[in-house]
């Protein structure tokens, strides 16, 4: 299944055998655009090789080493924790709130002569 880039995190670009540590990366997705990755994980026997379009979901906390196998471009995507959650949930009842109040604040303006 093909992955949508589009909406994902910020892309990295690994030159051949350069790596990338991820440290307590729980919920983090490596996704794959172009290239070949080996990705190890810590107190793991697993060792994943991702190729383009291809993606994988960190699934503990540790480090996390990925390796470039080839030049490669991939992006990380991270989850939002619950503090960021909360926080953009506060954003958008205040300004619906806002905006709310704007329009019953236009709607009883009337000029006075």
């Amino acid at each position: 299944m093909p992955f949508d880039f589009s909406s994902a995190g910020p892309r990295r670009f690994l030159r051949r055998r350069d790596t990338l540590v991820l440290d307590h990366a729980a919920g983090t997705v490596i996704a794959v655009e172009r290239g070949c990755l080996w990705v190890t994980l810590e107190r793991d026997p697993r060792d994943i090789v991702l190729l383009q379009g291809m993606r994988f979901e960190i699934d503990r906390n540790g480090k996390t080493i990925v390796a470039a196998e080839e030049d490669s471009r991939l992006r990380i995507i991270t989850q939002p924790r619950p503090l960021q959650r909360i926080g953009a949930w506060v954003a958008r009842v205040a300004a619906q709130t806002a905006r709310g109040w704007s329009l019953r604040l236009q709607r009883r303006s009337v000029p006075y002569f």
